[in-house]
């Protein structure tokens, strides 16, 4: 896809703030999983909290500066014009937001730089292809997202990889153990991103083909419950081999959140209850991943 830039473009400006941008909360995406990860290395031996926070500030950062040019490409392709508006807004200006997301990257790289300097040098290179990753879902003439890759490359990005570097920091071999804990947040974060993508199904179809698209409404919802059962199922499994403690079963308190989180798509539900879905999707990912990381650390 071309993007055309005209001399309007030049004078967007976002109706929120900077925070608004960045997502925060999305932010579940990444913290869950690090903290669960590093729980699991304090198993084995002793955790180096600066290097904990040194892997969580660039996992956000990432994170965030990916969000913020999801936005940014969006509205060169002419989508989301309720954001922004010509000029007379206090918020961000559109043609300052890849300088800024470039400046946020460049800081996750030197931090990455350290994380991979006190533990093993190819962390580096993980995590560049992750950073690559996460630009390539909005950017380029086809985008992740746009082939129906979205779902997919968030679940591999911020399921198994950033639980694998986040153990790999703290000078632990990813093993099995480490790989099947990453399930239930790959699969978290799947649901999050088909929920927002189900939700944009007539605003995408002119621009791009998620899975939604492709799948058609009632083939994506289903695959969105499945997801959200599969994420239960993953935990109660991981209960089973002893890789989480029984405490662990406390994330069923987070049901209900999944219930309502698939009844905003429920036959007859209305525009405005699909409009509150990703709401519903990020609460369900904060509390299960929350619920899930304090029974690893309260079992220490």
């Amino acid at each position: 896809m071309r993007y055309e830039h005209r001399e309007e473009d030049r004078h967007w400006v976002y109706r929120f703030s900077w925070l608004h941008l960045m997502r925060p909360p999305t932010w579940s995406g990444t913290i869950s999983p690090v903290l669960a990860a590093t729980a699991l290395a304090a198993k084995k031996g002793a955790v180096r909290i600066e290097v904990l926070l040194a892997m969580l500030a660039a996992s956000v950062l990432i994170q965030s500066a990916v969000n913020m040019l999801n936005d940014y490409f969006d509205r060169l392709r002419g989508q989301d014009d309720n954001k922004w508006t010509n000029g007379h807004g206090h918020g961000p200006a559109h043609r300052s937001i890849p300088a800024v997301a470039g400046a946020m990257l460049a800081v996750a790289v030197a931090l990455g730089a350290y994380l991979a300097w006190q533990s093993d040098p190819a962390i580096a290179w993980i995590g560049a292809a992750a950073i690559i990753c996460g630009i390539a879902y909005s950017a380029g003439p086809r985008p992740l997202a746009s082939l129906g890759l979205g779902e997919l490359t968030a679940a591999v990005c911020m399921g198994p990889v950033v639980t694998a570097l986040a153990y790999a920091v703290q000078g632990h071999v990813p093993d099995t153990a480490l790989f099947a804990l990453s399930i239930p947040f790959a699969l978290l974060i799947a649901s999050m991103i088909l929920t927002n993508n189900i939700r944009d199904i007539e605003k995408d179809r002119p621009f791009r083909r998620t899975l939604a698209i492709r799948l058609g409404r009632n083939n994506a919802v289903r695959l969105l419950g499945l997801l959200l059962v599969s994420a239960y199922l993953s935990i109660a499994a991981l209960i089973v081999w002893h890789i989480v403690p029984l405490l662990a079963a406390v994330t069923g308190l987070a049901m209900p959140l999944a219930i309502r989180l698939r009844l905003c798509f429920r036959p007859g539900a209305s525009r405005t209850e699909e409009r509150s879905g990703m709401k519903w999707a990020a609460r369900h990912h904060w509390a299960v991943g929350l619920l899930l990381t304090l029974s690893l650390w309260l079992s220490l």
